[in-house]
């Protein structure tokens, strides 16, 4: 999944990833910008109803795009 948020919404994007078993690789600045772009690793099963959760924990301010990357056993 890769996100784009202000730093303002950060704690909020970490708390529902960490609820929905994401593992963020990459976070970075917008050169010149207030806005973060979060690149992070989400189950599928957990996908479901993610962006509106996210959209409610950070007041709307986050803008998510769900990307199919790789298949990997989960526990």
């Amino acid at each position: 999944v890769e996100i784009q948020a202000p730093e303002q919404a950060l704690g909020g994007i970490y708390g529902v990833l960490n609820h929905k078993r994401g593992q963020v690789f990459e976070e970075i600045q917008r050169f010149g910008t207030p806005l973060y772009n979060i690149k992070a690793y989400l189950p599928v099963s957990e996908s479901f109803g993610f962006s509106s959760t996210l959209r409610a924990a950070t007041s709307g301010q986050a803008f998510p795009q769900c990307i199919f990357d790789h298949w990997e056993m989960m526990n």
